[in-house]
């Protein structure tokens, strides 16, 4: 990671201002600044100063879209260096009907911020995509705190859709993603169909947003989890954005529904392209010495391994009662977790939690693809897609 230099001690007037306002002040903009400070010291452009390496002259994505629907969108990414492990290996997947990415492996939305941030750690651009954090209408502070408890193979989260609202998200951000050199699928949080419609709009124009991920399954906001239970509402709020945007739809489904092959068949109906199985699982932790829960909000969402069984439990039903793709999230740590996805019938994965612990995770996970194929002879990991389904009847 680049070296920063230290910054100026500040005096700051902390009478009547909470500690969570007072943490929440002072980091207010500290990505920005660190990254032009870095730029101003060794006269280096702003890409340059958040991946640490020379900026090339490398085209972002592009999008190659048909005359119906615009529905494929292909994406064409930088030109790979012959050194990567996974160059000359086939790891091209649909990860959604009509997108098509270099390899499988995304990174899950709430775990790798706006991508930016990871920029600085490492080769965002050997990603297949990236999920930014939850987006909504207007900008929302976030839940109150704890946000985060541990448990002893995850973690809860109750961050409550921090994010700066669409309109910011797309001018601030969209510069930054033109020259990452990723697909950026934006994740859409909302209330109302009408707020789900408007963030769509909102980043119609983005540059390098290739889809969208509906969430309509977050369990930490009040009325979030109506919508991904309810297979009618969830396919309101599908047919609303599909009329609103060209571009791919995947829809995020929680396992907190009463029956997700239900809402996962009726989004489909209503124009999804692909689908994320699956959000996190509702839990809580006490804190048995203030005999209280942990959480501000008292519950939150469970991710990390502990949910992994459950997750591909459900992509394996899912998978034999829709013909979209789908994409695998919930515990993805390494290679054998990504397979078992993949196996069970989705065509991507997302890297969520991992990522806090070991940012390299997900790159990772692509090396260890790449030397599936190699070591079994395969022709693309294409191949093992599906593979533990039971076999169709002639």
């Amino acid at each position: 990671m680049p070296w920063r230099k230290p910054k100026k001690l500040e005096q700051r007037d902390i009478t009547r201002v909470s500690p969570e306002e007072r943490l929440e002040n002072a980091s207010e903009g500290e990505e920005e600044r660190d990254t032009v400070e870095l730029a101003t010291l060794d006269g280096a452009s702003i890409v340059e100063a958040a991946t640490g390496e020379p900026e090339h002259e490398v085209s972002a994505p592009s999008i190659v879209v048909d005359a119906e629907r615009f529905a494929a969108v292909q994406v064409v990414a930088p030109t790979e260096r012959e050194t990567l492990p996974e160059h000359g290996i086939d790891l091209e997947v649909e990860a959604a009907r009509g997108l098509r990415l270099k390899n499988p492996v995304l990174t899950a939305s709430g775990t790798f911020g706006q991508g930016v941030e990871y920029a600085e750690l490492i080769d965002v651009s050997r990603l297949g995509a990236f999920v930014n954090k939850g987006t909504t209408r207007n900008a929302r502070p976030g839940n109150p705190q704890y946000r985060i408890a541990e448990t002893p193979a995850g973690i809860l989260n109750s961050i409550g859709l921090e994010n700066p609202g669409a309109e910011e998200v797309a001018r601030t951000y969209g510069p930054k993603w033109a020259k990452l050199g990723v697909p950026v699928i934006v994740n859409v949080a909302g209330y109302s169909v009408d707020d789900y419609v408007f963030v769509v709009e909102a980043l119609a124009q983005t540059p390098g947003v290739v889809a969208y991920e509906l969430n309509i399954s977050c369990p930490n906001v009040k009325g979030g989890m109506l919508f991904g239970s309810d297979p009618g509402l969830a396919a309101d709020v599908t047919r609303a954005v599909r009329d609103a945007t060209d571009l791919p739809i995947i829809v995020k489904l929680t396992p907190n529904a009463p029956d997700v092959v239900a809402v996962a068949r009726a989004v489909e109906e209503a124009g999804a392209d692909g689908l994320t199985a699956i959000n996190t699982v509702l839990g809580m932790r006490i804190n048995t010495a203030k005999r209280r829960p942990i959480l501000g909000t008292g519950s939150g969402g469970l991710s990390g391994p502990a949910i992994r069984p459950i997750a591909v439990h459900l992509t394996y039903q899912v998978a034999q009662a829709v013909k979209i793709p789908i994409i695998g999230a919930g515990g993805v740590t390494s290679t054998e977790d990504a397979l078992e996805f993949l196996m069970a019938g989705a065509s991507a994965v997302q890297v969520g939690t991992a990522t806090f612990a070991d940012p390299l995770a997900p790159l990772r996970v692509i090396e260890g693809l790449a030397q599936y194929v190699r070591a079994n002879g395969l022709g693309s990991i294409r191949d093992i897609i599906g593979a533990a389904l039971p076999a169709s009847p002639d």
